[in-house]
């Protein structure tokens, strides 16, 4: 532990009897005391009552210009010596950024000074004359609420309004003529793949010929398309110049696409919805039954594309199932969303239909299609690794439905097969099956929890 610091304490007449053994003559500066001064830090020195540290450095110097004049060769104390050269670089300290604040206080002087101007001047151009017959005041006693938000009110400067932007209304709005919109119109997987020897160019100046045979155009203006790709697996791409253009061709893309390329036919756009509570014994493949259906709902013939039954609700033995009707009126989909159907009395609900993950055709497992599919197929009739009709299995029974997956699986696992056990009853694309379900759980993520 380093000792503490030394305290001075230098009187006059203590000093003057050290340096000076032979009395002197009292000096005209004898009436000065110099006041108590303790080193406590390099540096740094501590002031006494009613003194600054300028008033001490004067009053050491005039004492030691004193003693220097008696005695020419008056030797000072290192004491002395550190203590005025620490109060000198101390003061120019001290002095250095009382001039850095004086220049700082002045450039906020001076910026208080302009704002104050122009306050002054923008509150002159606000008019402040009363109204030439102002209404009779009324006294009303005011709430605590407006009292409060008066004194508010009262605190806050007057500032001016800032102006609203000037608009020019006839400035017309810049567009980059650059910008082009595009669609990608879907083939089916297996399919032919159109314009597959032809140019670019040669493909735009068959589209827009097709185009024109069908009287294509927006705000009587023709469409026209601009360019044109093909990828690998046989989707086109267009661009047009406007967005609306582009939205035309892609709803109506069912009425030109096969005018442009006998094997670019396409279907067009469909909006399905599941019906619930629909009875089991309404045939859906049967056109009487469909008939009927349409014609006790309003719903014209042509705005229906397709009806199927999700599952197989007559196979077990289920008095009500859904179905799924793919609607190409896309707002008659939104009424029926809003107001259901009816059949024979009764009453089915509607509701958007959210297909599940996708599966495959050729292995049968889920979570891809089968153009993705890089694994061996697998037959829906015997379960082998080849296609379904290249199966040469002649104990297949059309009618006996089984899982050739969960089949597999426990020929696989050794167990004994009954190929009439209630558990094999249901296809392998079904919901039903427990292969098909636990791998739709694993391609859903977990949910989180209290966001964990």
């Amino acid at each position: 532990m380093s000792p503490s610091p030394a305290r001075i304490k230098p009187p006059p007449t203590q000093l003057a009897s050290l340096m000076n053994p032979t009395p002197d003559p009292p000096d005209e500066d004898d009436h000065m005391i110099i006041p108590e001064i303790y080193e406590s830090e390099p540096g740094f020195l501590t002031q006494t009552q009613n003194s600054n540290q300028s008033d001490i450095l004067t009053i050491i110097l005039q004492k030691i210009e004193n003693l220097e004049k008696r005695e020419a060769n008056l030797t000072l104390p290192t004491a002395m010596t550190t203590l005025i050269t620490r109060l000198n670089d101390r003061i120019d300290e001290l002095a250095k950024k009382q001039s850095k604040m004086d220049k700082i206080i002045n450039d906020l002087l001076t910026k208080i000074d302009s704002g104050n101007k122009q306050r002054q001047m923008a509150s002159n151009h606000v008019s402040t004359s009363p109204p030439e017959n102002p209404p009779p005041t009324t006294t009303t006693p005011l709430s605590f609420a407006a009292v409060t938000a008066s004194t508010q009110n009262r605190n806050e400067p007057n500032l001016p309004k800032k102006p609203p932007p000037i608009i020019c209304q006839n400035q017309p709005q810049e567009t980059n003529k650059f910008k082009k919109f595009h669609i990608i119109i879907r083939t089916k997987f297996g399919a032919p793949k159109p314009f597959k020897k032809t140019s670019p160019q040669e493909a735009c100046n068959k589209i827009n010929k097709a185009l024109m045979d069908v009287n294509a155009n927006v705000d009587n203006t023709p469409i026209q398309i601009k360019a044109f790709t093909r990828y690998p697996l046989g989707d086109i791409k267009l661009y047009t110049k406007k967005r609306i253009e582009a939205r035309w061709l892609l709803e109506n893309r069912a009425s030109w696409t096969h005018r442009a390329d006998p094997l670019f036919v396409t279907s067009p756009p469909t909006f399905p919805i599941i019906i619930h509570s629909c009875p089991t014994y309404m045939d859906v493949d049967d056109e009487i039954c469909r008939n009927s259906l349409l014609q006790q709902n309003d719903i014209k013939k042509e705005e229906v594309n397709q009806i199927r039954w999700l599952g197989h609700p007559k196979e077990e033995e289920k008095s009500h199932g859904s179905i799924i009707i793919y609607f190409t009126n896309r707002p008659l989909a939104h009424q029926i969303l809003q107001g259901g159907l009816i059949f024979d009395g009764n009453f089915m609900r509607a509701m958007t239909y959210t297909p599940g993950p996708p599966q495959c055709f050729k292995c049968l497992k889920t979570g891809h299609q089968a153009f993705q599919c890089k694994e061996e197929p697998t037959c829906t009739k015997c379960g082998g690794t080849h296609k379904p009709q290249d199966c040469k299995d002649l104990g297949y029974t059309p009618s006996i439905r089984r899982c050739v997956r969960c089949v597999n699986q426990d020929k696989a696992n050794n167990q004994s097969v009954d190929l009439y056990d209630k558990k094999y009853r249901h296809s392998a694309l079904s919901q039903k099956c427990p292969i098909g379900q636990k791998e739709i759980q694993n391609l859903t993520p977990t949910p989180r929890i209290n966001g964990e």
